[in-house]
């Protein structure tokens, strides 16, 4: 017995270290436990490194946490110790944890359309104390007004809500308030974390027509390509960062083998501004 549990205490040590291989974030090890104890943890409100986090699905909320916290797959480098970021898809704020753990002084505002999910949020914010975060429950768009949103059926939620309602399988539909990202921006913004489930062609067409564009110095956008078998406008979207003066770094997944037809993909896109990298 007691070897057995000596075993299980080196690899989960073993699964620790590993984290900040992973993600080349300087994690202390404390700080790697932490992080595999909430990943394993059976708690509705299990502890993220200093926060106290709230979850409606446990499964969603593990994905997210490793894509996050374990990958870093929004880690970037500040130019200053308080960077504007806005966090457009926010889900239930484990973005901007992640953003505040590493920047305390960062401002932050953060976006998310479902409205229970919003309440999560919310809770997020106000539980942890967070200075300098403000949240909305909006879908982001070119437009304003009531608009159609599609959630999840499972009342636990779903990372996948969406303005397209073949985004998910099983949904319910329901209005929510729709709301152009431009007019929450007046000045320099450091970070924009775009994750809207297939609304991002929307966001940046109202960001180009408005010219809030010039703001943003850097982007961590999730591209959804080709939901619902859709047309392929990977070009389109890559050339619109293109000709306001954007670099870029890809990666992909969810398509294997990579000769299969009509499969929606995932794609990261990191852009960023020349003299910003």
């Amino acid at each position: 017995m007691l070897k057995k549990l000596i075993s299980k205490a080196s690899r989960f040590a073993g699964d620790a270290v590993k984290i900040s291989n992973r993600s080349e974030l300087p994690y202390t090890f404390a700080e790697r436990v932490n992080l595999l104890r909430a990943r394993l943890s059976t708690s509705s409100e299990p502890r993220v490194l200093n926060y106290r986090v709230r979850y409606l699905s446990r499964s969603s909320f593990r994905i997210a946490l490793g894509e996050i916290f374990f990958k870093g797959d929004y880690r970037f480098t500040a130019k200053t110790d308080a960077p504007v970021i806005l966090d457009c898809g926010a889900n239930i704020g484990l973005a901007t944890l992640f953003f505040k753990h590493f920047y305390p002084k960062a401002r932050i505002t953060a976006f998310e359309a479902d409205p229970d999910t919003a309440s999560a949020l919310k809770a997020n914010i106000a539980n942890n104390h967070l200075q300098d975060v403000e949240a909305h429950n909006l879908m982001l768009a070119n437009g304003e007004g009531a608009r159609s949103f599609y959630a999840s059926t499972d009342p636990q939620g779903n990372l996948m809500g969406s303005a397209n309602p073949e985004r998910l399988a099983d949904h319910r539909e329901v209005i929510v308030q729709a709301a152009r990202l431009s007019r929450f921006i007046s000045g320099p913004v450091d970070l924009l974390k775009l994750d809207v489930e297939g609304s991002e062609f929307d966001v940046l067409e109202d960001l180009i027509a408005s010219g809030a564009i010039a703001q943003i110095q850097s982007m961590v956008i999730e591209y959804h390509h080709k939901i619902g078998a859709a047309p392929s406008r990977l070009a389109s979207f890559l050339g619109m960062l293109e000709g306001h003066g954007f670099e870029y770094q890809l990666s992909a997944g969810g398509c294997n083998p990579i000769t299969a037809q009509n499969v929606c993909q995932d794609i990261v896109i990191g852009a960023y501004r020349p003299s910003a990298a």
